[in-house]
């Protein structure tokens, strides 16, 4: 705690500015730093109680630990603590100077200047173990950060190659450095994401994630809440997955890359393997199952509507059902995260370069086969996971419909409308023995593309897919504060964040 008559404007005083907001915003490490020479003089960190908020949540839904419903477990706010003592560090490493590093090290964790995904781990009898949910401590590639940016050498060492033999050393323990640009290219490099493996630990997530929805339910909150909260705590379950599928898109149309210098001796760049790219997409097709993204009965039976006083907003799925909970607009959604980053154009025009240059490995036409097997030949067991799978082939549709009119490549918008070409001559050929809503669902899409392909000038207009509600706890302050006290700001000349 600051001490008493000290202010934290104070340039002699390093602080953490512990901020309380009930929306979104970005934890910061800046510095005040002297403009002659660099010189860092005062370090200033600002953390958001949203984090804290935001973790607590997830352990919630991932553990389902209010059995009675009015216990208070102490491993909620162990991990909401972890999180918070973990972004300290992360941000004090920005005061420093150090920048994001997202590499997976075969060595682990090691930088807290990751975004790191809480590691929690399925046990044999289907319970949780999260006893190391976040890592202790700075990282090794952290220690090597500040042993090449600050270390005073001894007079008369050869500073130059004292530096490259710290940098040499941490490569042989695989300890690199790639940051935020790299993230959709390089299979890795990713935020909140565990493992060197992104198809493998996706699987692994989506396992937990099963397991976790299986006994998600009124024992996810507090006794005395109103039921209508349960949807707080489903919506990051869900979702669990959601920043594994960016990691796992990674490796499709990906390279393994590194900022290579001429004349260090190493590859700067090799295409993912074939193998490795059908085993990311593999595993992200298994995402668009409609039995894995049905909700559970619990869910779908108890979720009643929300209260008077008890308002929605981003931070609640979106629904079309009016008061009541929609539960297809839930699957749309987290189909929408699997499909709209395969099909989103640079990775589809990577997808057609890597195959025309390699053709053992996936093309852009490949991946699109895939996710129609995956969508509209989807095995279903009830109406329920009938009415997802619909769903989730118009998502592919609309995506498709995307790609053929705004991608920049040429050869990306051929294969695209050739493909909403085939999808539409298949469903005009449905033919009798289905279903009423199947039938009714494969005439309007028919038609649908059918419009798009012949359009005119003006583009044909259409239905945006609605968003996914936000998933890290930063980003942008919600603009529902500001609608809601719009009348009370209304007499200033301005109103700023």
């Amino acid at each position: 705690m600051m001490p008493d008559g000290v202010s934290s404007l104070d340039i002699r005083y390093n602080v953490i500015n512990w901020v309380h907001r009930s929306t979104r915003g970005w934890s910061t490490g800046g510095s005040v730093a002297d403009p002659r020479t660099g010189e860092i003089i005062k370090g200033v960190v600002e953390l958001g109680s949203l984090r804290a908020e935001q973790d607590y949540m997830i352990a919630e839904g991932l553990l389902s630990p209010y059995k009675s419903g009015d216990e208070t477990p102490p491993e909620l706010a162990q991990w909401a603590l972890a999180r918070m003592r973990q972004l300290a560090a992360h941000e004090i490493g920005h005061t420093l100077g150090l920048g994001h590093n997202y590499y997976d090290s075969e060595a682990g964790r090691i930088s807290v200047l990751d975004y790191p995904q809480p590691l929690v781990k399925l046990k044999a009898d289907g319970s949780l173990d999260f006893g190391q949910v976040y890592a202790v401590g700075i990282g090794e590639w952290d220690k090597v950060s500040i042993a090449y940016g600050y270390q005073d050498f001894p007079k008369g060492t050869d500073e130059a190659r004292a530096l490259t033999a710290i940098l040499d050393d941490a490569w042989k323990k695989d300890l690199r450095y790639l940051t935020n640009q790299d993230m959709s290219a390089n299979p890795r490099v990713d935020q909140w994401s565990n493992g060197t493996d992104p198809a493998a630990e996706l699987n692994r997530m989506m396992a937990i994630r099963k397991a976790a929805l299986s006994r998600f339910g009124e024992q996810s909150i507090k006794r005395g809440r109103a039921m209508a909260e349960m949807e707080e705590v489903l919506v990051p379950l869900y979702l669990y997955h959601r920043y594994q599928v960016d990691a796992a898109a990674s490796a499709v149309g990906g390279m393994h890359y590194i900022y290579a210098l001429r004349g260090d001796g190493r590859q700067p760049t090799r295409p993912v393997p074939a193998q490795e790219q059908r085993a990311a997409l593999q595993a992200l097709m298994a995402t668009l199952k409609p039995s894995a993204l049905a909700l559970p009965d619990a869910v779908v039976k108890n979720l009643p509507p929300r209260p008077s006083g008890y308002e929605g907003g981003r931070e609640l799925f979106p629904r079309n059902t009016g008061l009541m909970f929609d539960v297809v607009t839930p699957a749309l959604v987290a189909a929408d995260l699997t499909i709209s980053n395969l099909l989103e154009a640079t990775r589809a025009a990577r997808l057609v370069e890597q195959h025309a240059v390699d053709p053992t490995l996936p093309g852009l036409d490949d991946v699109i086969a895939a996710m129609v097997e995956a969508t509209a030949r989807a095995t279903t067991t009830t109406p329920y996971e009938a009415e997802i799978a619909r769903t989730t082939e118009r998502v592919l549709v609309e995506n498709l419909m995307t790609l053929a009119s705004g991608s920049p490549m040429a050869q990306v918008r051929a294969i695209a409308s050739h493909a909403l070409k085939t999808r539409m001559a298949s469903l005009a050929s449905s033919g009798a023995g289905l279903t009423t809503e199947r039938a009714a669902h494969a005439s309007l899409l028919a038609a649908d593309i059918k419009r798009f392909l012949d359009r005119p000038s003006t583009p044909v207009a259409r239905a945006e897919l609605p968003e996914a509600p936000p998933g890290a706890p930063i980003g942008q302050p919600a603009m529902e504060f500001l609608r809601r006290f719009e009348p009370v700001c209304s007499g200033f000349d301005r109103f700023e964040w």
